[in-house]
This record gives structure tokens, sequence and C-alpha cells, in this order.
């Protein structure tokens, strides 16, 4: 029996590792899983993306964030080589390795979000559709630079140099950060701090008073005779609503009666 225990330890145990295995190595985060496009986002500021952040398309998992860099953009916010004369401002080129094919259409939304309020940054990706938008215009097809992870890797190229070495032809991807819960929160609580001191030290004198037995319920809390008197009135209370509760009970039984009577008289 004792080796039959330890047969079965033995299978559960390398059945285990074995699934381990495949999640870290084999399943689609480890180093042997599909690979995807990779694509070049850009944004104003990173706002606590980091190499590993999740991508979604409209919700679903569908990449991670391979790469982060800060890079010059034009007047017109277009990306340069860092020797270039011509920039005027930094952007923050955010790689993410998409593992799903994505159509992506004039009215694309890419925004950085917070899945809660206490977790990790994710970027949601929207890539648009057909549907007319508000001012009646029809979104078109657009043109994305999606070169594969394979190519990349033989051409020993991120994609960021890949999309310095192109000339165009394509549309460069802009997202937005939808802001910080916590940090929004903080911003607010600044703005307010003199109302938040006030109405803090209102409540330290209204508690002060309480303790001292100022005022109604100061003298509520801390005189035994008024705490007495007020549990004499609420059972007074409680006998009368009981007594109406009965009365009305009793009428309620003979209102039949009555009306028995009533109509017998009227009769005669």
């Amino acid at each position: 029996m004792n080796w039959f225990q330890n047969v079965l330890v033995g299978i559960l145990f390398f059945g285990a590792l074995a699934l381990a295995g495949f999640f870290t190595i084999i399943s689609e985060a480890g180093p042997f899983a599909k690979k995807g496009n990779l694509l070049v986002l850009y944004f104003d500021n990173a706002d606590g993306v980091k190499v590993g952040s999740r991508v979604t398309v409209l919700g679903v998992p569908a990449g991670v964030v391979t790469d982060l860099a800060l890079i010059g953009v034009d007047k017109a916010g277009l990306p340069l080589k860092e020797d270039s004369p011509d920039i005027v401002a930094q952007k923050v080129a955010v790689t993410a390795e998409i593992r799903r094919p994505v159509k992506f259409y004039s009215n694309y939304k890419i925004a950085v979000k917070n899945e809660t309020i206490l977790s990790g940054k994710i970027i949601a990706i929207d890539p648009g559709s057909v549907r007319p938008m508000e001012n009646g215009k029809i979104p078109e097809l657009i043109s994305v630079l999606a070169p594969s992870t394979t190519d990349l890797q033989k051409e020993r190229k991120s994609a960021l140099e890949h999309r310095l070495g192109q000339k165009g032809g394509f549309v460069d991807l802009q997202g937005e950060s939808s802001g910080d819960p916590l940090a929004g929160l903080s911003e607010m609580i600044s703005e307010n701090r003199t109302d938040i001191r006030r109405t803090l030290n209102n409540v330290a004198e209204i508690t002060t008073k309480i303790n001292q037995g100022k005022g109604t319920l100061g003298l509520l809390v801390n005189d035994d005779e008024l705490h007495r008197n007020a549990n004499t009135v609420l059972t007074d209370a409680q006998i009368v609503v009981r007594e109406l509760r009965e009365g009305l009970e009793d009428t309620r039984e003979q209102a039949p009666v009555n009306s028995f009577l009533r109509a017998a008289l009227t009769a005669f």
C-alpha cells in the first residue's frame, strides 16, 4: 500500500510541475508563446505604465507592454530621431506586443486606465468602427505600422527604431491618460483644505461640548437622570402605541357586528 501512495504522490507532484511549466513557458505569457505584432503608442505621460503592463482591446486581454522610451517630437507631434534639430517637445513611446488581429479606424481611442483604484495601470484600446460619428462623418480604416516580433528580431531592431526608419504612409497612434483617481482625490483635498480644516474644527468643538455635558445632546449623554427620563418617555410611548394598536384591532373585530345590527334596525 505504501508503494501505491508513493506513486500517487509522485504523479501529483510531476503533474503540478508540468502544469506550472506550461503556464510559465508555453502559455501566452511565456517565452515560447505565439509572437504578435508590435505597436508603438504615443502618450504625453506614461502615468504609471511599465514593462509588463497589460493591454486590452475592447476589454479583451490582447498583449503586454514590452518597452518604454522618451522621444522627441516636432510641432506636429511626429516622432523624430534624438539628434534632430526639429525637436520641440518630448513624448513617451510605449511599445506593445499585440497577439490578436486588430483593425484601426480614424475614431480609435487609446487610454491609460486603472482596472481598480488599487490595481496597476493598463492600456485600453478601442480600435474604432465604421459607425457614423456625431457629425455624420463615416470613420475610415487607417493604416498603422505594426511589424511582427519575429521580423524585428531578425533585423535586430526595436519597434521604435523601425518606426524612426520609416518615412510615412501610416498613422502614429496617439493615446491619452484618464488620470489617477487617488491623485484626483488628493488634489481635491488640497484645493479644499481650508474648508476641511474648518469642518474638522467644528466637529472637534461639538464633541468637546458633548463630553463636557453642554447642550441637549451633551446632557443626554452625560446626565443619568435625563437618560432615565428619556427611557421612561420611550417606554410610555411604546405602551400608548400598543394600546392604540389593540384598540384598532378591537374596532376592526366589532365592525361586522355593528354593521349587522345597523342593517337589522334599518330593516324594521
